[in-house]
């Protein structure tokens, strides 16, 4: 059995830095890098927990282009299970080009292609719960697997014992439909403040998170951007802990790795707080380099650092 099946959305990032505006037409702007990278709410938080050191899957789908050739090498190499990637001859690989500005926000160009398709059978599904935690990303922008095919993949993940995950990605306030049903089998939710107030309805972290527990989510991690985390847990009180402070390059992939921290924490066996903080260190070390795995590098150094890295003021 894996630690980890993630399943969802897997794109390919293109990513320059920096560029706060647009090359004139006809003309082109220099900049200091770019890359490409593993990305999406599956595909960033599966690579990240293979470099962390676990033993993941990864259920999506990808084109028949080389896009797609890319993806599964770069997923293949980090010694990520990629039998349950069905290929799609018809439609390209969900791609992104991203300029990444001098204060690491981003603007996207997006491609959706096979996130759209990707879908799983009862054999899939049932392939897919073979992990101690199952992973669904990109709840919003799956739609062949949104809504019933969603609900059935936890719905059997909790039937079997399984650890359930959950984010999703540029939810607004129409996103709730597809969401509601599935949190009575979501054990740890982590989405960030903006997605949770838009399905919610607006609201302070603390009021947010309550919101959803109060419809069965048992743990809501909400990412606060560059103030933290605010952790609202099964049993026990409320408590947010404050992010690093450290010079943002990038912000791509912060949440997808704060994900990947807590999966950690939880293959671990850590409690809450220790799997925030890690999570927190995780998320750091990509929004210190350039896309969605930054300058993360392995779980020793991550560990190390997660004493090491300065903390900022938590906010009020």
């Amino acid at each position: 059995m894996h630690d980890l099946s993630a399943v969802g959305f897997v794109v390919l990032d293109t990513l320059c830095a920096h560029a706060d505006a647009m090359p004139p037409k006809g003309g082109a702007t220099f900049v200091r890098q770019m890359t490409m990278t593993v990305a999406g709410t599956a595909g960033a938080t599966a690579l990240d927990c293979a470099m962390l050191g676990l033993d993941v899957q990864v259920a999506t789908e990808l084109g028949h282009d080389p896009m797609g050739e890319w993806l599964l090498s770069a997923m293949t190499a980090a010694g990520i299970d990629t039998g349950l990637i069905s290929r799609n001859r018809d439609v390209q690989t969900a791609m992104s080009m991203l300029p990444i500005a001098t204060d690491g926000a981003r603007s996207a160009f997006f491609v959706p292609g096979t996130s759209n398709t990707f879908t799983l059978d009862d054999a899939g599904i049932e392939a897919a719960c073979n992990a101690r935690i199952v992973h669904l990303g990109g709840t919003g922008l799956l739609a062949a697997f949104d809504g019933e095919r969603s609900l059935t993949l936890l719905k059997r993940a909790k039937e079997l014992g399984r650890t359930t995950v959950f984010d999703l990605i540029l939810a607004n306030e129409e996103t709730i439909a597809l969401v509601e049903p599935l949190l009575p089998y979501i054990d740890y939710f982590v989405p960030s403040i903006e997605e949770a107030r838009a399905m919610a309805g607006g609201g302070s972290p603390a009021e947010v998170a309550s919101w959803f527990k109060a419809r069965g989510i048992k743990n809501a991690l909400i990412t606060l951007e560059g103030d933290g985390v605010w952790v609202d847990p099964e049993q026990g009180d409320a408590f947010q802990l404050p992010a690093h402070d450290i010079d943002v390059v990038d912000t791509t992939g912060c949440g997808d790795s704060f994900t990947a921290g807590v999966i950690v924490g939880l293959a671990k066996g850590w409690n809450l707080t220790q799997t925030a903080r890690f999570a927190n260190t995780v998320a750091a070390h990509v929004a210190s380099g350039l896309g969605s795995q930054g300058v993360l590098k392995d779980f020793e150094q991550t560990y190390a650092t997660m004493e090491n890295w300065p903390l900022k003021e938590t906010q009020a």
